[in-house]
C-alpha cells in the first residue's frame, strides 16, 4: 500500500511537441529564446549599471550568444555524436520548400557540422560562450573581471530557463527509479510505448509507465536557489563584492551538482571517457579554474562602483537622459520642419520699433507743418510792411512836387521857404 501511494504521487509525463504553422516551431526553441531576451534583459541592466556603453554591451551579446550556440552544438557533435559525423541522409523536402531549388540545400540534408539545431551540449555552449567572451574583451581591452561578471549575471538565467525546455521536452531521460523509494516524487512516469530505448530494455514489464529521474527538471530546482543567491549579491546596493566573485561563485556552485546529477544517466546514454562523461569531466575543469580564479579574487581583486547606489535609480537617470534628448530632437524637427511660417511672423520688437518711427515721422510732419505755416504768415507780414512802405513814399512823391513849386513860386518870401524847408528837412 505504501509502495502504490509513494508511486501515484510520481509527477505525471507532459510533453510540450512543436508547432505547426508551415514551418515546424519547437517548443524547445522559444523556451530557450524566451530565456536568452530576458537574460540579455538582465545583463544590459546591470552593465549599464557599472557605466558600460552600450556599444560595449551590443557587442559582448552578440559574441557570447553566437560563440555559444556554435559551440553549444560542435562540442556536442565531438564528444557525443562522432559516429554520426559521416552520416548522411537525403530527405525528402517539405511542401513549402521551394523545388526549384537542389534537395541537397533544404536544411535536413545538410551535413552534420552545420546543423546546429540537432544536439546540444550546455559545456559546449560554456565553453563556446567563454571562448567569444574572451576574444571580444582582448579585442576591446575591456576589465576582464568586471564584464566576466556582466557577463554571467545575463548567462545564468538565460541558461536555467532554457532547462525548463529540457523538462517540457523530455530530452534528458535519466535512470529508472525505485517507486518505494522517498525521492521518487521527483522523478516523473515515462509511458512505455515512448521511444525510451534502454529503459525498455533495462526495464521490462508489463506496466503502463515507467518511473524515470527527468535530469532536466532537477537541474531547473537546483538553479532556482543559485539565481536567487547570484541576482542579490550581483543587485545589492551595499557592500559590493570584488569584481568577478559573483563568475567564480556562479561556477563553484553548478559545477559539483552537474558532476553528481551525470551519474545519474544510464550507462549507455552518453558515452564515457575514461569511466566520466564529456559534462563531468568538464565540470571538474569548471571546478578547479573557479577556485583558483576566486583565491586570485580575493587576493588582487577590488569592488567596481556603480554609476549609482542602486541599479533602479540608474535606470531612472538613463530614462530622464532619453527623454531629454527625444524633445531636443522633436523640437529640431519642428524647427526644420516650418522654417518659412516663423519668418513671415515678424518680432515683438520690430513691430514696436516701426510703430515708434511712425509716431516720430508723424510728429515730424506736424511741426513741419507748423514752421512751413508760421513762415507763409511770416512772409505775408513782410510782404504787406513792403506795400505800406511803397504806398507811403507814392504818396511822399506827389507831395514833394507843390513843395519845389511853391519855393519857387515864393522866393520872395523868405520865411515861409524857411518853413517849408524845415519841414522838408524834417521828413527826410
Amino acid at each position: 500500500m505504501y509502495a502504490l501511494a509513494i508511486a501515484a504521487s510520481s509527477l505525471p509525463f507532459f510533453h510540450m511537441g512543436e508547432l505547426n504553422v508551415g514551418l515546424p516551431i519547437q517548443s524547445f526553441g522559444i523556451i530557450v529564446a524566451v530565456g536568452v531576451l530576458i537574460g540579455a534583459g538582465l545583463l544590459r541592466r546591470y552593465a549599464e549599471w557599472h557605466g558600460v556603453d552600450d556599444d560595449h554591451i551590443r557587442g559582448l551579446l552578440g559574441w557570447v550568444t553566437i560563440c555559444g550556440f556554435l559551440g553549444a552544438h560542435e562540442f556536442d557533435m565531438i564528444a557525443y555524436n562522432w559516429a554520426k559525423i559521416g552520416d548522411h541522409t537525403i530527405v525528402n523536402p517539405a511542401s513549402w520548400w521551394p523545388h526549384f531549388l537542389p534537395v541537397g540545400l533544404y536544411p535536413s540534408n545538410w551535413p552534420l557540422p552545420l546543423k546546429i539545431w540537432e544536439g546540444i551540449s550546455s559545456y559546449g555552449g560554456f565553453i563556446g560562450g567563454a571562448l567569444g567572451f574572451a576574444f571580444y574583451v582582448w579585442w576591446k581591452r575591456l576589465p576582464v573581471r568586471l564584464f566576466a561578471d556582466i557577463t554571467i549575471v545575463g548567462l545564468l538565467p538565460a541558461f536555467s530557463i532554457g532547462r525548463i525546455g529540457c523538462t517540457v521536452v523530455s530530452d534528458h531521460i535519466g535512470a529508472a527509479v525505485d517507486p518505494s523509494k522517498w525521492y521518487s516524487f521527483l522523478a516523473m512516469d515515462y509511458p512505455r510505448h515512448l521511444n525510451l530505448g534502454h529503459l525498455a530494455e533495462h526495464y521490462p514489464g508489463t506496466s503502463a509507465t515507467i518511473t524515470a529521474w527527468n535530469l532536466g527538471l532537477i537541474e531547473f530546482l537546483y538553479l532556482i536557489p543559485v539565481n536567487a543567491i547570484i541576482l542579490w549579491y550581483a543587485f545589492r546596493p551595499d557592500k559590493r563584492l570584488n569584481a568577478g566573485f559573483i563568475t567564480v561563485l556562479t561556477g563553484l556552485l553548478y559545477a559539483p551538482v552537474r558532476f553528481f546529477l551525470d551519474f545519474l544517466r544510464p550507462e549507455d546514454s552518453d558515452p564515457r571517457h575514461l569511466g566520466l562523461t564529456f559534462a563531468q569531466w568538464a565540470s571538474i575543469l569548471a571546478f578547479g579554474v573557479a577556485a583558483y580564479a576566486l583565491m586570485r579574487i580575493m587576493k588582487t581583486g577590488k569592488a567596481v562602483e556603480p554609476v549609482t547606489r542602486t541599479s533602479g535609480e540608474a535606470q531612472a537617470r538613463l530614462k530622464m537622459i532619453l527623454r531629454e534628448e527625444a524633445e531636443k530632437l522633436d523640437a529640431k524637427a519642428k524647427a526644420k520642419s516650418t522654417p518659412k511660417t516663423e519668418a513671415k511672423k515678424p518680432a515683438p520688437k520690430v513691430e514696436e520699433e516701426d510703430e515708434e518711427l511712425a509716431k516720430e515721422a508723424e510728429a515730424a510732419g506736424k511741426a513741419q507743418a507748423a514752421a512751413d505755416k508760421k513762415a507763409e504768415e511770416a512772409a505775408a507780414a513782410s510782404s504787406s510792411s513792403d506795400d505800406d512802405e511803397d504806398d507811403e513814399e507814392e504818396e511822399a512823391a506827389p507831395a514833394a512836387k507843390p513843395a519845389s513849386g511853391a519855393s519857387g513860386a515864393q522866393t520872395k518870401k523868405p520865411g515861409g521857404q524857411q518853413r517849408k524847408s524845415g519841414g522838408k528837412n524834417k521828413r527826410r
